[in-house]
């Protein structure tokens, strides 16, 4: 779920303010609960939640953190199941809130969220079923000159029901120790180099590495040449996307994934990632959450207040606040090209 730290911007998009320096005239709204949680079948839930800011000549469109919420998990006719606790993050630029619950698939789950002197908010999404996807082979390649990786999968949704679904790739980054025990005491090599260099050499000396993987993600640009994807009524099949996303009915779905292949290593030469694993996600998503994921790649090519074009409004599923709650049913590939 702390990969959900990437769609802090596109939550932020909901406010974005001019790129050139113009003045705004003051505004007279009121700040909103600003809310986004990604629902996902065998994982504990994770809400982010911020306070919007009217948009003004000079001053941060970033969300203010909000850490003395009162956030719920519910079941669908309303009862509680857990409150979630406020877990500090440095790195997020929305408060993050975390349960204990695992969630279910074929299963409502309602949220609600009270922020002190704020409009209640409230929310709820059905996680789909099981996602099972069939995955015939992987290969290096190119497309339109870039080099890719390229997955050949099969996707098969619930019979009878349409199934949304969402591909998509990130590279985690790991944190690699190494170590060395000596007389029973295990010691880290970088932080006891001279101790190391003098007994590595001695019996009974064992060295060993451990890795942490930290939450901190690179979003690895996607490609598809097909042409039912519904990223070819948005920009084409010669562009790059966060996600490429299908709507299916019935029949399953035979397709190409093509990730950049300059962020799998970070031992290449061109490489443009830190030392990690890549991870590929192939997603069941909610309706709502697969709107508003499409309406943000609409968003990315049409920012509209950026622009003299139109906006583009993205979707929102709460009521009394901003954002969205989507459910998600996924497989993960987790692939390793770096030494860890």
């Amino acid at each position: 779920m702390m990969r959900l730290i990437k769609y802090t911007a596109i939550i932020a998009l909901l406010l974005a303010g001019c790129e050139t320096e113009l003045p705004v005239p003051p505004g007279n709204g009121q700040p909103r609960v600003v809310v986004y949680s990604e629902l996902t079948a065998g994982e504990m839930p994770q809400l982010r939640i911020g306070k919007s800011k009217l948009v003004t000549t000079g001053v941060d469109n970033g969300f203010e953190l909000v850490p003395n919420a009162n956030v719920q998990l519910l079941n669908q006719d309303g009862t509680l199941i857990e409150t979630l606790s406020n877990v500090p993050d440095p790195g997020d630029r929305m408060s993050v809130y975390s349960g204990k619950t695992k969630l279910q698939s074929l299963k409502t789950y309602r949220v609600k969220v009270e922020v002190p002197d704020m409009k209640p908010v409230t929310a709820s999404a059905g996680i789909p079923g099981n996602c099972r996807v069939e995955l015939t082979d992987t290969l290096r390649t190119t497309l339109n000159g870039r080099p890719v990786l390229r997955f050949n999968l099969t996707v098969f949704g619930q019979p009878g029901v349409r199934t949304y679904i969402v591909m998509e790739a990130l590279k985690q980054s790991a944190l690699v120790d190494s170590f060395f025990t000596y007389n029973g005491v295990r010691y880290n090599i970088a932080a006891n180099e001279d101790l190391y260099e003098s007994v590595k050499g001695q019996p009974g000396v064992v060295i060993s590495k451990d890795t942490t993987f930290l939450n901190d993600y690179l979003r690895i640009p996607c490609y598809t040449q097909d042409e039912n994807a519904d990223n070819n009524q948005i920009g084409g099949l010669n562009e790059n996307y966060n996600s490429i996303l299908f709507n299916q009915q019935g029949k399953p779905l035979t397709t190409n994934l093509y990730i950049n292949a300059t962020a799998l290593s970070s031992n290449q030469i061109e490489a443009i990632a830190p030392k990690g694993r890549v991870l590929v996600y192939i997603k069941s998503v909610t309706k709502e959450y697969y709107d508003f994921l499409l309406t943000y790649e609409k968003v990315k090519r049409n920012p509209g207040l950026n622009s003299l074009i139109q906006a583009v409004q993205l979707r929102n599923n709460t009521v009394g606040g901003l954002g969205i709650v989507g459910g998600n049913n996924q497989v993960v590939y987790k692939l390793y090209y770096d030494d860890l």
